[in-house]
């Protein structure tokens, strides 16, 4: 699978996986409750997806903390005529590089390439270690620029790791002779190893569970002993480098870029703080580190910062109030209720008062004890 040819320094170093599935279709996430702190993340990929990077086309190595919008696009100078070997990664073999494109840009703008040449128009001389392309002769309906791909290439990694063709370039033809570019280039691309967690680099979803973590607290990275990542000579995590890089509405990189943090190494963990002015949402935290043999390895762990959460505001417990206790009125023949018989002509009104007050205080009483079953039951007289 091919990944499609860049033209600015951003996309080819963070987006060159566009093509196997970095550049995600993505699906709602639904926001995590509770606080995350003291938060320990093993450095663990499912996968590794291996790029070749054109140094030469962006003025030097890849660097994963850079500004988006910094550093410019250079074509390799070439002449017709001459020739271009690229110097392939030690982890690459390019023995098998039989399919070596040309294609000029459209100058004339008429939708299509000015010219293409593939490998039965060029003489290819591939090797394990480098794949050398004979370059045509000035061709009059062509521009001077190109894009050179050279395919199919393999890793000697294991099978977590992943190489995704082609090797690229974009080259700058001058015509033969001219000193502004040697009759015999050579370039040496970089391998990146671009990895992800908790879910994996090409899965084609945005991940549905990233981890959560509150802002201001310390996140430990962990480079467990049985990760993939120790297959690029990764022992430890000395010289790692660790980033914050803000994602939008759709989990994709704003543009901004990622704001570097310390990161305190103790052999194979590194701790990092999330800044205390973090705004709550989505993250990347960029972990990028040089491998032995010069490789750079940048996994990119998704998070979600939440905000701290408050304390609970408790209420002063309220005073306990005592009410007073009905007047029992008992005399003679009287009902603890209230109800008595009345003799005649005498007047009753009270103590039918009495008793409709004693059913509204039950009521009440009732409506008490459903919100709180802990409460005491209050005594209540007893009848004579």
């Amino acid at each position: 699978m091919s990944s499609s040819t860049q033209n600015r320094r951003r996309q080819v170093q963070r987006l060159a996986l566009t093509g196997v599935g970095s550049a995600v279709l993505l699906v709602g996430i639904a926001p995590t409750a509770g606080a995350a702190t003291g938060v320990v993340i093993p450095l663990e990929p499912s996968e590794v997806a291996l790029t070749a990077f054109p140094v030469e086309n962006v003025g030097g190595a890849m660097d994963p903390m850079a500004d988006p919008d910094a550093g410019a696009f250079t074509p390799v100078p070439v002449q017709y005529s001459g020739s271009i070997t690229v110097d392939l990664p030690a982890e690459l073999d390019g023995s098998g590089a039989v399919d070596v494109q040309l294609v000029f840009a459209d100058e004339d703008g008429n939708g299509s390439p000015d010219a293409t040449y593939d490998s039965s128009d060029l003489a290819v001389a591939a090797t394990a270690g480098s794949v050398t392309v004979t370059l045509p002769a000035d061709d009059p309906i062509a521009g001077d620029d190109a894009t050179l791909t050279v395919e199919p290439i393999t890793d000697t990694l294991g099978p977590a790791l992943t190489f995704y063709d082609p090797v690229y370039y974009e080259l700058g033809f001058v015509p033969t002779g001219d000193p502004g570019a040697p009759a015999a280039q050579t370039v040496t691309p970089e391998l990146v190893a671009y990895s992800q967690v908790p879910c994996g680099v090409t899965t084609g979803d945005r991940c549905p569970f990233p981890t959560p973590v509150t802002v201001g607290s310390a996140v430990t990275l962990d480079l467990t002993a049985s990760s993939v990542l120790r297959e690029l000579g990764l022992s430890d995590l000395t010289g790692v480098l660790v980033g914050l890089e803000e994602l939008d509405n759709r989990g994709f990189p704003t543009g901004a870029a990622p704001v570097e943090l310390t990161a305190q190494v103790n052999g194979s963990t590194a701790s990092v703080v999330i800044p205390a002015d973090t705004a709550p949402g989505a993250y990347f935290l960029v972990v990028a580190q040089q491998t032995p043999s010069g490789a750079t390895s940048e996994l990119n762990v998704e998070i979600t910062v939440i905000a701290e959460e408050a304390a609970p505001v408790v209420p002063p417990a309220a005073a306990p109030t005592t009410s007073a206790a009905p007047a029992v009125v008992n005399a003679g023949l009287r009902s603890n209720t209230g109800v008595e018989v009345v003799e005649t002509g005498s007047a009753g009104t009270v103590a039918v008062a009495a008793g409709a007050g004693m059913l509204v205080l039950a009521g009440v009483g009732g409506v008490a004890v459903a919100r709180t079953r802990r409460r005491p039951a209050a005594e209540g007289g007893t009848c004579a």
